[in-house]
């Protein structure tokens, strides 16, 4: 491990899955020097484990904006430093039923100039010639795209080190200093690093990180599990399918395949505490989650919530976590797109693997700094965070540095929570 108790820098990033990774990309892009700090090793939890759309298809309109700064983001990045994995194919949802249709037409009378497009069954055929039944229509948005999760976090690193970042792995962050009030130094397992800005993009451990900070961060997570099929030479382009079932073709002609009508959600103690303002997302999404308690639940609340900087951290103990899969859902999966595409019948799935969605209670993400720690700056909370990193990356490097951001910052301002704004989940 390098001894980092010399390192002196504009910004110190904590996290590194793609949203952190993308944090410190655009802090470098804006000429801040910058540490990385990861506890265990780049994009192993929620980024490798994603499904890997990138996506505005069927946002609520609130999100829009940050979809497509996040779009615009990836091509950027793709032309800046290389394959990503990122292929602009489309993304289509079918409807199986005429109010499903119905609903996809008044999606798009909502959000006005876009480039969706709603498709009739002839449509939609043309789109899925390899299907076996016809459906009677869907909803395509031709600018959506796949992108290889874990390729594009390993290339966005390199990167990064190009650069001059310090990019450290198994470096797990303690705490922050301060002086005076302000954040003066990101305390770390192997030294501190000297800052005045640290940005905490930890996912599922920023509210524990913050939390021994005595900042209450409404966040939660839930579990979705998600398999990869061997080589399909005739399957379905980009990705799509139903929520019940989906797939998104990889550039090695494999397919990655999931539902998200079974996210299993952990009684952690932050979903207790945090219970009241999550009923509106609870009554929405109610059918797709299953609460329960488990080992996953059982670890959270053994954890340790406060710690002295001087001692070892819960992030030093559980440097990647690692959750039960729910082989059952995603084979459900696969049985739907096998009976409607023939394709996928000459294969299986080969590799089975959990990660986490995490959610804030209006379900919009935190990216905004921290009133209360000057210097401190949170980018958690990404229910959609593969396809939003570089929207949020920028929006954070621009809070830094005090430049106009090219996003509106205020829907993401962590303060929303506590200064009486009205929030409504958006599903």
């Amino acid at each position: 491990m390098e001894d980092i108790s010399s390192i002196r820098s504009d910004v110190a990033v904590v996290g590194g899955g793609l949203v952190g990774l993308c944090c410190a990309y655009a802090c470098a892009r804006m000429g801040l020097t910058v540490t990385l700090v990861e506890k265990g090793e780049l994009a192993a939890e929620s980024t490798r484990r994603s499904f890997g759309w990138v996506s505005s298809l069927l946002q609520h309109p609130s999100r829009l904006a940050l979809c497509a700064a996040g779009k615009r983001g990836w091509a950027s990045l793709q032309c800046d430093i290389g394959e990503l994995g990122l292929r602009h194919d489309g993304i289509v949802f079918i409807a199986e039923r005429t109010g499903e249709l119905e609903a996809f037409r008044r999606w798009i009378a909502s959000i006005g100039d876009t480039d969706a497009r709603l498709l009739d069954s002839e449509g939609l055929a043309r789109r899925l010639p390899g299907a076996s039944r016809r459906w009677i229509g869907g909803v395509l948005c031709p600018s959506d795209g796949v992108l290889e999760p874990y390729t594009a976090a390993r290339a966005v690193a390199a990167a990064l080190r190009k650069q001059g970042v310090r990019v450290l792995e198994h470096c797990a962050a303690r705490g922050i200093d301060r002086s005076a009030g302000r954040v003066s130094g990101l305390v770390t397992e192997s030294g501190t690093i000297r800052t005045s800005a640290v940005i905490v993009a930890a996912n599922r451990w920023s509210p524990l990180f913050c939390g021994n900070l005595g900042l209450k961060v409404p966040q939660i997570y839930m579990i979705e599990s998600l398999g990869r099929t061997g080589i399909v030479p005739a399957g379905p382009t980009g990705a799509g399918g139903r929520f019940s079932w989906g797939w998104r073709r990889g550039i090695d002609g494999c397919y990655t395949v999931g539902r998200r009508t079974d996210l299993r959600a952990p009684i952690t103690r932050d979903m207790l505490r945090w219970a009241w303002r999550f009923v509106p997302a609870a009554r929405s999404e109610w059918r797709n989650v299953r609460p329960g308690v488990g080992a996953v639940a059982r670890r959270d609340w053994r954890q340790a919530r406060h710690w002295a900087l001087s001692e070892r951290s819960p992030f030093e103990t559980d440097r990647c976590l690692e959750f039960p899969v729910d082989r059952v859902s995603v084979d459900k999966a696969f049985d739907a797109l096998c009976r409607r595409f023939p394709a996928f019948r000459t294969t299986q799935v080969k590799e089975y693997w959990s990660g986490i969605v995490t959610l804030t209670p209006d379900g919009m993400p935190i990216a905004s700094a921290v009133n209360g720690v000057p210097g401190m700056y949170l980018a958690t909370g990404s229910t959609y965070g593969l396809t939003w990193a570089p929207a949020i990356g920028r929006l954070m490097a621009s809070l830094v540095t005090g430049r106009r951001p090219e996003i509106d910052p205020a829907p993401l301002r962590f303060e929303r929570f506590t200064d009486g704004s009205r929030l409504e989940f958006l599903r």
